[in-house]
């Protein structure tokens, strides 16, 4: 397995406090089978989480040389989670921010209450210029519906959903919600977005549980592994053919 976004980077945001709590969690993950992780860092104003380039690589640095050390067998990526700001690309280009592993995905967090008016015209641009933006836990939105997500997938943007969601970590209605966005294949990635080497989110059976809900296996290692791998080595992914609601739920239990 593989996993797309973490807050493994000591130091930096909100996540790892250490390179000690780093590699404690690298270790948990390498015992849930992971093999690629990319680190993703906030990249937040509104908490100061604003570490350039040059910080994060220093960091990247301390880690692998430790795991190399250590000879922990992982694969470590860098990039950035950005929250949604006017001024990205301005940040792109004076090397504030990172795509993931240098490729043309970009990890896009919205806020978790409230819309954001330019944000049609934001992910249009990213593609315009293209970049492709990648949602983060979406499941976790409040005040963002199904139509937003249809018209998003629609043009090109891709989703990713929190493993933690699946488990109830975040609550019913966003467990509920991913289940029903994995149903309607209106998620691209699943990742862990751990912070703390006390979270329990590298699961082992995550691919048994995805097989009950898309009743497809090599969409499940897609998930988990296979999409994944194509952002490390910046290949093209295909959004998925989403699905028409069933009756029998609503996806946002409005």
């Amino acid at each position: 397995m593989k996993d797309i976004h973490s807050h493994i980077l000591f130091d930096i945001d909100d996540g790892a406090e250490s390179i000690d709590e780093s590699i404690e969690i690298l270790k948990d993950a390498i015992s849930n089978h992971y093999t690629d992780i990319i680190l993703t860092p906030h990249y937040r104003k509104s908490q100061k989480f604003v570490a350039s380039n040059l910080k994060k690589l220093e960091r990247f640095k301390e880690l692998q040389e430790e795991v190399k050390k250590q000879k922990i067998k992982i694969n470590l990526y860098l990039g950035n989670e950005i929250t949604v700001d006017e001024d990205l690309f301005y940040y792109l280009s004076v090397n504030e921010v990172m795509t993931l592993n240098n490729s043309r995905y970009l990890l896009i967090e919205l806020p978790f209450v409230g819309r954001i008016k330019y944000l049609d015209d934001f992910l249009e641009e990213l593609l315009d210029k293209g970049y492709i933006p990648i949602i983060p836990h979406p499941e976790r939105y409040k005040d963002y519906k199904e139509e937003d997500f249809r018209k998003w997938v629609s043009i090109g943007v891709l989703f990713q959903g929190n493993i933690g969601s699946l488990y109830g970590n975040y609550g019913k209605k966003a467990k509920t919600k991913l289940e029903n966005m994995l149903k309607q294949h209106m998620i691209h990635f699943l990742g862990s977005d751990i912070h703390k080497s006390s979270q329990t989110t590298y699961e082992k059976d995550v691919i048994q549980v995805l097989d009950s809900l898309v009743k497809d296996h090599k969409m499940s290692l897609e998930l988990t592994d296979l999409n994944i791998d194509k952002v490390i080595h910046n290949k093209e992914i295909k959004p998925y053919e989403v699905l028409k609601e069933e009756k029998k739920f609503k996806l946002f239990n409005r």
